[in-house]
């Protein structure tokens, strides 16, 4: 990864976080969009040294550091992996889940749950339609599968929402047309009543007479208007009771996990739709650890669901992962947010940029990760990455101590764990560009995502193997008593 450069001063006198985290660059007058600033300049340090570059790639931080760098990443590379030690048990070493999977993609959130898995998640949950549980629970073994809707049902209550709208509708405009004509009548009722010849009189009995059924349709056809107003109010109960049981089910589990992943197959059905955003604000305020990615970015571009686009952008526990068509659309929610003079946060989540180069953001600072990927672009490939940053955010929520901020920039303070974040996010992306690398190595046109999810165990053995991290007897100690206690 590589860094751009955007601040005006940079102070020598930081402690090794504070300098590691000038280095992740700050951007002085960023805009209010998803779309990525880069820039070549640089900026020197106080003794007129150029600033030490950031990693591009993992092998950067195993072999290309000087020793005062290397203690410098080292208190970032020492908390991505939890230890495996003799007193650990089922879930110490990362609980998540998945919500996604629909009738029509049973395989994205198979990938994602797989490849936490393989990267070295204890258990995987996958939250999905019934329609796709048993096809994904086939897939694997491993995985706990739980079906917490049915598109049949779901479509049922949307079907019979648009008939009873369609039918208010159709009421409305009769009676409209029926108003209009009553109201013409009484015109012309009003000015025969002028004229007293007995035809005229007969003429006006035969109108009141008309005029009079007229008005009991009328009330008739009102009286069925209020009829299906009530029809759709108990409906849409029915649509809330739905949507509130996705929603009971999926965060009554948040007390388990250490993060939750959001998107992958999730489909576009507009009361899934309403379930995921009430997930995910329970998420925000359970302070749990997201990961958003295909159909929930897609969601959050929709009008209805912008104000929960601006609290994501604030939560700095988010990680979210567009391909170049999501942050499009995100950048125009965005900039049609702006335009009606709604207030805007400043970055706090975590923007993984997904291509050639995946660029990660967090606020002001940016990573970016130039890892030789494999040569094929197969379909899933996002997933088994929003997988595996799962994985590494659940484990940095295990070992992360506090949230205390240490040291500062040009007078704001620096938060460990804001940078620790971005840092393991960046490692993610490095170990599923080597996984792409090495899969397509050996299956090269017949690569598939499953083959690059197959690859991750391995891919992180060596990366942490790289860092020399031998788990002998006194570091397992040693780390083993930096661990929170198992009931944390």
């Amino acid at each position: 990864y590589s860094c751009a450069w955007h601040s005006n001063s940079f102070r020598r006198s930081l402690s090794p976080l504070a300098s590691f985290s000038a280095y992740l660059a700050p951007i002085s007058e960023r805009k209010h969009s998803f779309q990525l600033m880069s820039s070549n300049s640089a900026i020197n340090n106080a003794d007129g040294r150029p600033p030490p570059s950031l990693p591009t790639t993992w092998s950067d931080v195993v072999t290309n550091m000087n020793s005062n760098q290397q203690q410098q990443w080292n208190s970032f590379t020492n908390n991505l992996f939890p230890p495996l030690t003799p007193s650990s048990h089922k879930g110490s070493h990362g609980r998540i889940a998945i919500f996604g999977g629909s009738e029509k993609y049973a395989g994205a959130p198979y990938y994602a749950a797989q490849s936490a898995l393989h990267a070295g998640i204890d258990l995987a949950t996958v939250f999905c339609a019934k329609e796709a549980s048993v096809p994904i629970k086939c897939y694997s073994p491993e995985l706990m599968v739980q079906g917490v809707y049915s598109v049949e049902e779901l479509d049922t209550l949307l079907d019979q929402e648009r008939g009873l709208l369609e039918a208010l509708e159709q009421c409305k405009q009769s009676n409209d047309l029926m108003t209009n004509e009553m109201n013409e009548m009484d015109m012309l009722q009003t000015m025969e009543k002028l004229e007293h010849s007995k035809e005229k009189q007969n003429i006006l009995i035969q109108s009141e007479l008309k005029k009079d059924d007229q008005m009991e349709l009328l009330v008739e056809r009102l009286e069925k208007m209020k009829h299906l107003e009530e029809e759709l109010q108990i409906l849409r109960k029915r649509q809330q009771v739905s949507v509130a049981s996705i929603v009971h089910t999926i965060t009554s589990t948040f007390p388990t996990l250490h993060a939750l992943c959001i998107g992958p197959g999730l489909g576009r059905h507009p009361l899934v739709f309403s379930a995921a955003e009430k997930v995910i604000r329970k998420a925000i305020e359970s302070n749990l650890t997201l990961v958003l990615d295909a159909d929930a970015l897609f969601m959050l571009s929709l009008k209805e669901y912008r104000s929960l686009l601006g609290e994501i952008r604030g939560y700095d526990r988010c990680v979210m992962t567009p391909n170049l068509m999501e942050t499009r659309r995100l950048d125009e929610a965005t900039s049609k947010e702006m335009e009606a003079g709604e207030s805007v946060a400043e970055y706090g989540n975590i923007v993984v940029q997904k291509g050639h180069t995946d660029t990660i953001t967090h606020g002001c600072h940016t990573m970016q990760c130039k890892e030789e990927g494999g040569l094929k672009r197969s379909g899933g490939i996002g997933d088994v990455l929003a997988g595996t940053i799962t994985a590494f955010m659940a484990w940095n929520a295990i070992l992360e101590k506090d949230n205390t901020p240490n040291g500062n920039i040009d007078g704001k303070a620096v938060n460990r764990q804001h940078i620790q974040r971005v840092f393991a996010s960046w490692a993610a992306c490095c170990a599923v560009k080597r996984g792409t690398r090495i899969a397509f190595q050996k299956q090269r046109r017949a690569m598939s995502a499953l083959d690059v999810s197959g690859e991750i165990g391995e891919v992180l053995g060596s990366m942490e193997g790289g860092l020399e991290l031998e788990l002998c007897s006194d570091q397992v100690q040693t780390l083993a008593n930096d661990m929170p206690d198992a009931s944390t």
